[in-house]
């Protein structure tokens, strides 16, 4: 599936157990998912940031953070978008 939309309010369904990826091409971003059932949200807290606290300069999640939180919640990170 590929969502060019470049503004603000697209929304994307992503149905279950289907392999996705996701590129977000401007400087910054913000994301707003809902997953029913609940459970994948431990996966970006783990490998996230608390959000409570300003965005330190140069933040990113490095792939390893990832790769671990994704083993945690039981998803496969199946690589990059392209």
């Amino acid at each position: 599936m590929k969502n060019d939309v470049h503004s603000v309010g697209g929304i994307v369904y992503l149905p279950r157990n289907i392999p996705h990826g996701y590129r977000i091409t401007s400087d910054r971003a913000d994301l707003l998912m809902i997953a029913t059932p609940g459970g994948i949200e431990g996966m970006f807290r783990q490998a996230g940031r608390d959000l409570s606290t300003p965005r330190p300069d140069g933040f990113e999640i490095s792939k390893e953070a990832l790769s671990a939180a994704a083993d945690a919640y039981g998803q496969v990170v199946v690589g990059p978008p392209r």
